[in-house]
């Protein structure tokens, strides 16, 4: 569990207020966190870093303010709020996630480690404290991963020349690597390129992915994302086919789609095209 928790980014969701998220509301060290119930954005996004000599706890660090942490403070009549800081680290910004076996966390503090976080009242803004634990759903939170990882398994090209007498010539572009769904620019490719990976990681078993495929991806990933430059992630080249008469061929390309929260998130993995061949309609896919 530490690994899923340590390795990925995420939205934390209230259960008592199942669509408010935990953000920071200000760019501006010290600014409050609180929730949000509306459209997302990077500053809904959490980091959760390991502390190294404090096993289970972590800094919880802001997506679109990468320097800012969150942290607790007792305001008026003892009531330790939440806020972001960029300072220097202390015991207080160190956050333990505690899981529940029902895919939701209580969250404590290492300062404080008899209070919990709790949304107060159905409202935004600045409703998130630390107090006694007391049960109830307002202090539970589902943390959802930045991407949700799905097997994607593609026909290329497919030509049936089983009734024909001669060879027929084709030629494709075919793109391996990594390829977004949108042109907007990744404000922090440092985390978008941690979380696939760390998606990618948790996923593989889940996919049902053979061996070969789960290595290949593993790999293709590393060597796309190892490219500093986004317009590098992927590569097209042409590639030619001789379809044989008397054969039917199919082109087949595998990959995994990372569906993202946010939705300029989104890309594809794309592996190595596989040519199949058959004498019927049927291909065997295991080939």
């Amino acid at each position: 569990m530490d690994d899923f928790l340590g390795h990925s980014q995420f939205l934390i969701y209230n259960k008592s207020y199942h669509r408010a998220r935990l953000a920071q509301l200000n760019a501006s060290s010290c600014a409050l966190a609180g929730t949000y119930e509306h459209e997302l954005s990077p500053d809904q996004l959490w980091t959760l870093e390991a502390h190294p000599q404090r096993p289970g706890f972590y800094y919880v660090v802001n997506e679109r303010y990468p320097k800012h942490r969150l942290a607790t403070t007792v305001i008026d009549k003892g009531v330790t709020k939440i806020f972001v800081y960029d300072g220097a680290y202390f015991e207080d910004q160190l956050f333990k996630f505690v899981s529940n076996d029902d895919g939701y966390y209580s969250i404590t503090n290492a300062a404080y480690p008899e209070d919990w976080l709790t949304k107060h009242g159905g409202g935004e803004d600045s409703d998130v404290f630390l107090r006694k634990f007391g049960g109830g759903d307002d202090q539970l939170w589902r943390l959802v991963p930045r991407f949700q990882a799905s097997k994607l398994n593609q026909v290329v090209f497919n030509y049936d020349n089983r009734q024909g007498s001669s060879p027929i010539g084709r030629e494709l572009s075919v793109t391996t690597g990594v390829r977004r769904t949108h042109t907007s620019a990744i404000s922090n490719t440092t985390t978008y390129k941690k979380s696939m990976s760390a998606t990618l990681g948790l996923a593989i078993e889940g996919l049902g992915l053979d061996v070969s495929h789960a290595e290949e991806c593993e790999k293709k990933l590393e060597t796309s994302l190892s490219q500093e430059v986004e317009q590098s992630w992927s590569e097209t080249e042409k590639t030619s086919f001789i379809v044989p008469p008397g054969k039917n061929i199919k082109v087949v390309q595998r990959g995994v789609k990372f569906e993202g929260q946010l939705a300029a998130d989104t890309c594809v993995l794309l592996t190595d095209i596989k040519v199949l061949e058959s004498d019927s309609l049927q291909f065997d896919e295991s080939e």
